[in-house]
């Protein structure tokens, strides 16, 4: 099946429209083609919830799940485990599990376990696209520490519950506007790696982009400054796909200008 990536081109101001750097152009090209065409994209969830005693796939089970390989995902005496037509198999966290075409993962979170289903996709999707680059929404500011430690449940990037330390407020100028942006240290999955965090609002969210907001990486650049490339903006995974749930826009975190950078929101066929 041929699948299309859209770069979507949005109407900006020619003289602030720069090259798109190489590296930049590559990683949003391999982004959209994962999230066509990867077996675990969150176009192709089909199941996100508790495991609660058991799941049940195929005959028998919930109808999002009917079409799968008979299958009972449970929580036994020697932790998760997977019994098949074929027997049973252990189940580990954090890493993404075949059955059949079918695949599933399991995501520790502080109440307890939580699944991801994903079934074979038939039918083709389009990507947003991206605003156009632009290199004066790349700027660098302070991160200023905070006073005590804080830690508390988010929901992260995959909507998944996870706890989170505070690492402190970004400031810089965006534009016209200096900004004050409240950033979390939030562990990749499956890694023991974490990312300093934002996830904001703008004048775009809601029309051009998505509505609750988006998420982007501080990079340190030593001594306390980090580099917000507002470019690589990208979505929450509920914007593709309603199973997901949706994080709340953090507090004080919506910036009153239009940051035409990053991922879009609508599809060209919208």
């Amino acid at each position: 099946m041929v699948r299309r990536i859209l770069f979507v081109l949005l109407a900006v101001p020619g003289a602030l429209i720069a090259q798109i750097p190489p590296g930049v152009q590559a990683e949003r090209a391999d982004y959209a083609q994962w999230l066509q065409t990867s077996p675990s994209s969150p176009y192709a969830a089909v199941f996100f919830g508790a495991l609660s005693g058991e799941l049940v796939f195929g005959p028998g089970a919930q109808a999002a799940l009917r079409r799968a390989p008979a299958a009972t995902l449970s929580q036994g005496a020697r932790g998760l485990g997977l019994v098949t037509e074929s027997g049973p198999r252990p189940v580990p966290r954090n890493r993404e599990v075949t059955l059949g075409d079918w695949r599933l993962r399991v995501s520790p979170v502080p109440s307890g376990d939580m699944v991801t289903v994903y079934a074979p996709m038939t039918e083709e999707v389009d990507h947003p696209g991206w605003f156009p680059y632009r290199a004066d929404l790349v700027v660098v500011g302070e991160l200023k520490r905070p006073s005590r430690a804080d830690e508390r449940a988010i929901l992260g990037l995959d909507g998944v519950e996870i706890r989170a330390s505070l690492a402190g407020t970004f400031t810089a100028r965006v534009l016209s506007e200096d900004v004050s942006l409240t950033a979390y240290r939030i562990p990749v999955p499956g890694s023991e790696e974490e990312e300093v965090t934002v996830f904001y609002r703008d004048g775009t969210s809601g029309a051009e982009t998505y509505p609750p907001g988006r998420f982007a990486v501080l990079l340190p650049l030593g001594g306390g400054r980090y580099r917000l490339d507002l470019n690589r903006s990208r979505n929450p995974f509920c914007a593709y796909n309603p199973r997901f749930p949706c994080p709340l826009p953090w507090p004080g975190n919506t910036l009153q200008v239009r940051v035409e950078a990053g991922e879009l929101y609508k599809t060209a066929n919208d």
